[in-house]
């Protein structure tokens, strides 16, 4: 509880103030009477400079042309809160202030915006809302923060220039893949390597087999092996052996032969030859007959000229060419095979080339020998020297053709096995396949580490937002509820003509924040808080000043209810009816009786004296202090005499009386009639209040106070008739307070009489 205000200096009006009085010390209910510009509003901003940690709030505040810095010393319960010019050395939160920045903050007086929407928000979800949403805020921050982070992640990667590889399948790749990836891309990029010579590939040459040269000497061999007679005997074999086929008599045959000559001229009817001699005729038709001979001889000629006919350096030559050409062929192959090696037959070739040169002129030789002798011996090994030659260089043919033929069959299995896919794809595959390398390098394979924990965190954070808005909606639907109707009830107390309907919370999705809307109920009519239209009917337009400031209180009074620790709180109120009528002013003193028990201490400053008179009538345990001012000294806290105060009061009344009756004084019989019940109740009031305190609090009228002080004996009983009839008169209207009855309206002459009687009345009670 704030016990007193040790020291205020070079705040405002407060040039140099220092409370030293045990007078002016601050009770559980203390009211503050000031005009306005004393310094209320200065002392309630030091308060909440307090309560909020705010030095600017003091600071702004500073004397005019003062050159030292503002002090402030409060003491609360016991403890000195000192603020030493730059700020407090500890702060007091537990001050809950109601006043023109509360309603401007909250209400304002001229439209609610949205700002005023989120204020009012957090007071109605209370100290508990306040934490959830705060709770939720934090939430979302964070929640949007790490979001961010991952989107900032799959940024990376859409950056990363990435076109066949998905976010979603770069993330499934498996550490698994980097050994298994190389030797991937290097099989695609030999498939689109051989793809792209494909056409050129299957318009290549094989290499061709190649042929040795042969020649057959074993004839030859055989040929030269024979000799002339063996011929002969050999022809004349045959010829019997002709006879004994085609002769029926072979006894006569030869002697056919021989007459058959007889018939013959000088010449052979066959042949055309001379046959001067029948021996020499035999021995031609012998010979001529002798086939075996004639195909001796025919047989040496051929052979003799196979063998001169055979260019055998030709042979070898064409053999060496073959194998160039096969050469040139391969080097075709390479870029696709490699280089592949034939078996050097050029070698095999040269080594052998002197020697079958050599070999066909002795053989040749042999042959012209035994053409002209045909019972010569002939060598017959030369004929096996070039069998033997042959024989190697075929062998060494046919091993540089088997090497041939295993690369025609290497050669038609590469274009059997050229991939089948288009060049496209195998270049997207390989594409592809690259982009899945990249996952590997440092970088890369860290966003791949970390998108996944960073989305873990992200998706948990959403569930806790989620999970808090829930549980903050939960609270708020209930909370709504009832601060509406607690609102409404506070509203009517208050004497307004409206109510609020629709009281709910809502969020704004895109700013991510809280906020209340509501709307008001007037003449059974619904009201929006703004409209776009300004012929329509809303807050703005519709609510009176004093509605929006009682609205405002309203609000106030129904945070204070569901405050924590209320008991712990200071409840301090700046000039919070200045605009509201007497009705509504004795409705809110009564609001404040209602809540002092429930409170640390209350305080209210104000300007008007009737509302801190109703406030002591009110709430009779109370300190009450003012604050005067000049231009010397500045503002400054005195005690107020509120007894001495009202005293004065009836004392100016009564010179009114007396005026009126002496003089032609101003005032009208209303007025003056008003005046003696006035006179009456403060005297009652004030010298009766311990045994009127019940009914001043129930706010009865003047012959309710009569009869309970007759009831009490604490009047004279004589008196009773004349105040009864004085009070039937005078009885009416005062300041807004309920009457006992209608007043019947007197002439002057009749108001004089009753004023006389009331002077002489009021002396004897």
């Amino acid at each position: 509880m704030i016990t007193k205000i040790k020291r205020l200096k070079n705040i405002g009006k407060f040039y140099d103030f220092s409370a030293q009085a045990n007078a002016l010390d601050w009770h559980k209910n203390t009211f503050v009477l000031a005009p306005n510009a004393y310094g209320k509003t200065t002392l309630v901003n030091v308060l909440r400079s307090l309560c909020d940690n705010n030095p600017k709030l003091i600071r702004a505040r500073k004397t005019l042309g003062s050159t030292t810095e503002p002090e402030a010393i409060i003491v609360i319960d016991s403890a000195n809160y000192v603020f030493n010019g730059t700020r407090w050395d500890q702060p007091y939160p537990a001050i809950q202030i109601f006043d023109a920045p509360f309603i401007h903050a909250n209400i304002l007086t001229h439209e609610i915006g949205h700002e005023h929407k989120k204020n009012i928000h957090k007071i109605i979800i209370g100290a508990e809302g306040v934490k959830l949403a705060d709770e939720l805020s934090n939430l979302k921050a964070k929640e949007k923060a790490k979001s961010q982070e991952v989107v900032n992640l799959a940024k990376q990667f859409t950056l990363g220039g990435f076109i066949t590889l998905s976010f979603d399948a770069f993330l499934a790749l498996h550490p698994n893949e980097e050994a298994a990836v190389g030797p991937r891309i290097q099989q695609l990029e030999q498939d689109i390597k051989l793809k792209q010579s494909e056409g050129a590939v299957q318009g290549l040459d094989f290499p061709r087999t190649i042929e040795a040269p042969a020649f057959d000497s074993t004839g030859m061999k055989a040929t030269v092996a024979k000799k002339l007679t063996a011929t002969h005997e050999t022809a004349e074999k045959r010829m019997l052996e002709h006879i004994d086929w085609n002769f029926k008599d072979k006894a006569h045959a030869k002697q056919f032969i021989r007459l058959g000559l007889d018939h013959a001229q000088a010449n052979c009817p066959f042949c055309g030859q001379d046959l001067k001699n029948a021996t020499d005729l035999l021995k031609a038709y012998r010979e001529f007959f002798d086939d075996a001979f004639r195909t001796y001889q025919q047989s040496i000629v051929q052979q003799l000229a196979a063998v001169s006919g055979w260019n055998i350096d030709n042979d070898l030559t064409a053999l060496v060419s073959a194998h160039n050409l096969n050469l040139a062929t391969l080097r075709q192959w390479e870029p696709y095979l490699g280089t592949i090696a034939l078996p050097d037959v050029v070698t095999a070739v040269d080594s052998c080339r002197s020697r079958l040169v050599e070999l066909k002129g002795k053989i040749q030789s042999e042959l012209e020998k035994k053409q002209k002798d045909p019972n010569t011996d002939a060598d017959q090994s030369q004929f096996d020297a070039l069998t033997t030659e042959l024989a190697w260089l075929k062998t060494a043919v046919e091993g540089y053709n088997a090497a041939v033929s295993s690369f025609i069959e290497k050669a038609k299995q590469y274009i059997a096995n050229l991939p089948k896919s288009d060049i496209t794809s195998l270049q997207g595959a390989l594409a592809k396949e690259k982009e899945i390398k990249k996952w590997f390098e440092p970088g890369w394979k860290r966003l791949a580490t970390d998108y996944p924990a960073t989305k873990k965190e992200a998706d948990a954070l959403i569930n806790q937002k989620n999970a808090k808005q829930k549980e903050l909606e939960t609270y708020g639907k209930a909370i709504f509820d009832t601060y509406q109707k607690r609102i409404n009830e506070l509203l009517v107390t208050l004497g307004t003509d409206f109510i609020i309907t629709g009281l709910a919370g809502k969020t704004d999705a895109r700013a991510n924040e809280s906020y209340t809307d509501f709307g008001f109920l007037i003449l059974k009519q619904t009201v929006p808080l703004a409209t776009r239209q300004d012929d329509v009917p809303c807050f703005k337009n519709t609510l009176s000043e004093g509605d929006k400031s009682t609205l405002a209180f309203a609000f106030f009074i129904a945070m204070l209810e569901k405050t924590p620790e209320l008991e712990k709180q200071i409840v301090v109120l700046d000039d919070p009816l200045s605009s509201l009528d007497e009705t509504q002013r004795e409705a809110t003193a009564r609001l404040l009786l209602a809540l002092s028990p429930a409170v640390k201490q209350i305080t209210v400053f104000t300007h008007k004296r009737d509302f801190l008179y109703m406030l002591c009538d009110k709430i009779p345990e109370n300190q009450v202090l003012q604050i005067r001012s000049d231009k010397k000294s500045g503002s400054r806290f005195e005690f107020f005499n509120l007894e001495e105060e009202r005293k004065s009061d009836h004392a100016r009344i009564i010179e009114d009386m007396e005026r009126y009756i002496d003089e032609d004084f101003g005032p009208t019989t209303d007025s003056m009639q008003g005046n003696i019940r006035k006179l009456f109740e403060v005297v009652l009031k004030t010298k009766y209040y311990s045994t009127l305190a019940v009914d001043i609090k129930a706010n009865r009228g003047l012959s309710s106070l009569l009869t309970t002080l007759f009831n009490a004996g604490l009047l004279d009983t004589t008196l009773k008739p004349r105040l009864f009839d004085l009070c039937s008169v005078a009885n009416g209207p005062h300041h807004g307070e309920i009457v006992d009855a209608t007043p019947r309206r007197l002439s002057r002459d009749e108001l004089i009489s009753l004023i006389r009687e009331a002077l002489d009345l009021v002396q004897k009670v």
